[in-house]
């Protein structure tokens, strides 16, 4: 089959300075989109004299424009400028809250969260503000706005967007192998011996590390395990900040891996004893499906994205209660029953998310513009 659906997408995330969620997911659903023989995907980024990051390095062609960043953010969030060249392209698929002018073609944005609405006070002022501006072109400017969660839709209808313009599309993971020797060297080069509680995803206050750390302070030595943070350094919180209040021993436990590749994230993930996600507040919650696909117990924010996308296969606590999250901590790491049955749910309910399915789901929304 020709390709009969011709897309200019947004890849521009995959650079970011700290690509996390987004930028996983820009790459792998243009990846996906690039597989399949009805779609041509073409992509577009700001001007960059570095390759992306090679865990984030796009699959398909990417087009860059003249300017960096900072400036082309700012320009599109502010005025219809810089246009876009669309010619030979029915669609412009923005994978970020900041969108490119309105042009010929109809105009497809992907939000993930409105988190900078919700929790103001946990970014930075001018990120904020960029945010701000790029939501109400949103408004302006798309003719349909993906979301990935019902959460998600929640928020976005409350911030002005018409419920016709909103189309809910879960986001996918296709596991990727890992082997006995893998696992082994994930654990001697960041030092885990035995059991252990892993966190991933970007070091910034929205995550609730520091209530994560103190319900593991709680149980360290009861249970004899280790919490091993996997992550890049995002903004608002430094490693030194996260372990000062803990005693010696509980310090000791504490592993920061800083950033990882995705091989060693998917060893950590298939290593772990249980994984433990206490986000505030997310767009999806990537991360725990992604362990959920490697038969790894999870506990999660109640009432969040994160808790929809487990469904019945995770513990759900209050984010706020140290207690709660110790408590549930605690079960996983010594009850092996309670520990088998989640990660076999949890498996079980990662085979309804792939790549492809969300790829199917997104050339709907695109034809249905056409």
């Amino acid at each position: 089959m020709t390709a009969d659906l011709r897309v200019l997408m947004t890849m521009e995330a995959a650079w970011h300075p700290v690509p996390g969620g987004t930028g996983r997911v820009t790459v792998d659903l243009a990846s996906a989109l690039s597989r399949r023989s009805d779609v041509e995907v073409q992509g577009f980024s700001a001007w960059h004299r570095r390759a992306a990051p090679s865990d984030f390095s796009p699959t398909i062609s990417v087009r860059k424009l003249k300017l960096p960043r900072p400036l082309l953010y700012e320009a599109w969030s502010r005025a219809p400028i810089p246009r876009l060249s669309v010619k030979g392209h029915d669609i412009v698929h923005s994978t970020t809250i900041v969108p490119p002018p309105a042009s010929n073609a109809p105009l497809v944005v992907s939000v993930h969260d409105l988190a900078f609405r919700r929790f103001p006070e946990r970014f930075p002022g001018r990120a904020r503000r960029l945010f701000e501006r790029s939501w109400r072109r949103v408004l302006e400017r798309a003719d349909a706005v993906l979301c990935p969660s019902a959460a998600t839709s929640a928020d976005l209808r409350a911030g002005g967007l018409a419920a016709d313009r909103l189309h809910l599309v879960p986001l996918g993971h296709d596991p990727r192998p890992v082997t006995k020797e893998a696992g082994l060297q994930a654990r001697q080069r960041f030092g885990i011996d035995g059991s252990f509680v892993l966190a991933a995803g970007t070091l910034e206050p929205r995550k609730n590390i520091p209530t994560l750390i103190d319900a593991f302070a709680r149980i360290a030595s009861a249970t004899n395990t280790q919490l091993v943070l996997a992550g890049p350094t995002g903004w608002g919180i430094t490693p030194q900040e996260l372990l000062h209040p803990l005693d010696t021993d509980t310090k000791n436990r504490v592993v920061i891996t800083g950033a990882v590749t995705i091989d060693e994230l998917a060893a950590l993930y298939s290593e772990a004893t249980v994984f433990c996600y206490p986000s505030l507040l997310e767009g999806f919650g990537l991360p725990v499906l992604e362990a959920m696909s490697y038969r790894t117990p999870v506990v999660t924010s109640k009432g969040t994205s994160t808790e929809e996308v487990a469904g019945d296969a995770a513990l759900a606590i209050d984010p706020n209660s140290v207690g709660d999250l110790a408590d549930a901590l605690r079960t996983v790491l010594t009850d092996q029953h309670v520990a088998r049955e989640l990660a076999q749910r949890g498996y079980e309910r990662s085979t309804a998310f792939s790549w492809d399915s969300a790829a199917s789901a997104t050339v709907a929304v695109y034809r249905s513009l056409l």
